[in-house]
């Protein structure tokens, strides 16, 4: 009987192994291309940064009137626990809700669209595109302090400010 040997064969790990020295070689062949390319991203986003227009921030904040509790509100406060729950179904909300409400409006904006000229100011068309256009720049928002903050956007610093305090004007005068 004749024993058949099997060929010395390296082990399979030996040959999923890569060195360090490998890695630094493929790098070094591709030098142009490592270095290069976050180069070229780095002054691409440098150039279209310093080509973008300026966008100014303005910000009213108010506080609105604390309303007294509704008749229901407080038959709800003696619940304790389950005023929550009924609260939600009955629909009885936090009051500065109806104000974000209100400052959202379709008259609200429509008024501030008359008054500034925004329907030539924004290019729109119709009542309808200067409405959303104004949405666009407009961010109104009930913090958990109570504060009301009305945001607006605009590349004019001194035109953003006037029309964030012309919604506080507004809604008052609703």
């Amino acid at each position: 009987m004749t024993e058949t040997t099997a060929p010395n064969t390296p082990p399979p790990q030996a040959e999923d192994e890569i060195s360090l020295l490998d890695l630094l070689i493929v790098l070094a062949k591709h030098k142009k291309l490592v270095l290069g390319l976050p180069i070229a991203a780095a002054v691409l986003a440098a150039g279209v940064s310093l080509l973008m227009p300026n966008v100014y921030t303005a910000t009213a904040r108010i506080l609105p009137p604390q309303q007294n509790q509704s008749t229901a509100a407080a038959m709800l406060g003696q619940l304790g626990a389950l005023a929550g729950a009924a609260g939600s179904s009955l629909g009885i909300k936090n009051p500065n809700d109806l104000y974000v409400g209100m400052l959202k409006s379709r008259s609200v904006a429509d008024n501030l669209i008359a008054k500034f000229k925004l329907k030539e100011r924004y290019d729109a068309k119709t009542q309808d595109d200067a409405r959303k256009r104004l949405g666009a720049v407009t961010n109104v928002s009930a913090g958990r302090d109570g504060i009301i903050a009305i945001e607006v956007d605009d590349e004019d610093p001194k035109f953003a400010a006037e029309l964030a305090n012309a919604y506080v004007d507004e809604l008052h005068r609703l």
